[in-house]
């Protein structure tokens, strides 16, 4: 092609196979948060027994949930229409619950909004400012900064493009990979600065496609992706198994074994491109139901993750007499889908009232 850019179907219409990403992606996030803050997971050993192998399995996979959350945006950048309007309702609807969860939490007597710590309060009703949701924040971030970063994808040289994005991936990503020390700057990926990465690699990746495989078919290009994302999953898993070892033996590299399990590791960012991409070349048409239920998943996020909710995993029936059971991944399954259907429900009504809302503020106002 002479302008060297992919040619994409149209985007103007929310694609349902993308939606659906969006709705796994938030599965396998709150899986990560069951596993971590509910079952609170052993280190990985081989020590602590099958069980605990398999659940860090399971955990490689769905690392890349965020990142492939966060690549939704930035493959949609050359068609988004920016507004301030987009980043208060997105930061309303933080605040909303932020602040919603605690004072329902506090009525039932489950928490304890008066006797709580001032860092506390203020992540509450400044939810934003002070991180009460770090993928919020970050998140929110990269929605002002995402005009510019737009002009950047869409105005820029191919070769000036892929040379900043080639040193930012070295800088953010390859470097903390192998460097089995700790960076003073890095966050592992739960920053702007790995959003502002991700986007420009959805970016890119929606411009020109991924080098060597972007003139192949629909079919082949899904395969690919998804062969990529278990591998790397996978690699992810048994490297960080490999570290296990060289800890277990002399006490060094658990950093490194830790730093296998980021965001920003180098494997979990190509496992994500590959599931990203294995979800970009399905055909599933406009499905209305998966398209109104992925509009929610934020606000399932804001629900579950909430900080006088996040603490309350071992609440949940069944979480002691699941520990160490064969059976606790079913288990796990039923939490995630129930947590998730409740915070659909939920923030179906949210969206209905701010919807209503909006419209009667408009409408005001043009009177």
């Amino acid at each position: 092609m002479k302008d060297n850019k992919v040619q994409t179907k149209d985007h103007n219409q929310r694609q349902s196979n993308i939606e659906l990403l969006r709705i796994i992606s938030m599965c396998m996030i709150i899986s990560m948060h069951y596993m971590t803050k509910g079952m609170k997971i052993d280190k990985l050993s081989v020590d602590n027994g099958l069980h605990n192998i398999i659940f860090w399995i399971i955990y490689a996979f769905c690392l890349s949930s965020v990142n492939a959350y966060v690549l939704i945006s930035g493959y949609f950048a050359p068609d988004a229409k920016w507004s301030v309007a987009k980043v208060i309702r997105l930061w309303v609807e933080v605040l909303f619950y932020s602040i919603l969860v605690p004072v329902i939490m506090n009525v039932f007597g489950a928490f304890d909004i008066g006797a709580s710590e001032l860092s506390v309060k203020q992540q509450i009703f400044m939810p934003v400012t002070y991180e009460h949701y770090w993928f919020a924040t970050a998140y929110i971030m990269l929605l002002i900064l995402s005009p510019v970063l737009s002009a950047a994808i869409t105005k820029l040289d191919r070769k000036i493009f892929g040379a900043v994005l080639i040193l930012l991936i070295i800088v953010f990503c390859v470097i903390k990979s192998v460097d089995p020390y700790l960076i003073p700057w890095d966050r592992y990926g739960n920053d702007v600065m790995w959003f502002v990465v991700l986007y420009l690699t959805a970016g890119y990746i929606r411009m020109y496609g991924i080098p060597f495989i972007h003139n192949k078919d629909q079919s082949s290009m899904r395969r690919i992706g998804w062969i990529v994302y278990i591998i790397a999953s996978m690699a992810t898993f048994l490297v960080a198994l490999e570290l296990s070892f060289v800890v277990m033996k002399t006490g060094k590299l658990e950093y490194a074994m830790d730093m296998t399990y980021c965001y920003n590791y180098i494997l979990i960012f190509i496992a994500s491109i590959g599931l990203f991409c294995g979800f970009v070349n399905m055909n599933t048409g406009h499905i209305l139901w998966i398209n109104r239920i992925a509009g929610c998943t934020f606000g399932i996020y804001l629900i579950h993750d909430n900080i006088a909710l996040r603490d309350k995993w071992m609440l949940i029936p069944g979480m002691d007499a699941a520990s160490g059971q064969w059976w606790q991944i079913f288990h796990m399954i039923i939490c995630v889908v129930i947590i998730f259907a409740i915070g659909a429900c939920i923030d179906l009504v949210r969206d209905t009232v701010f919807t209503f809302v909006t419209k009667l503020i408009r409408r005001n106002h043009e009177t």
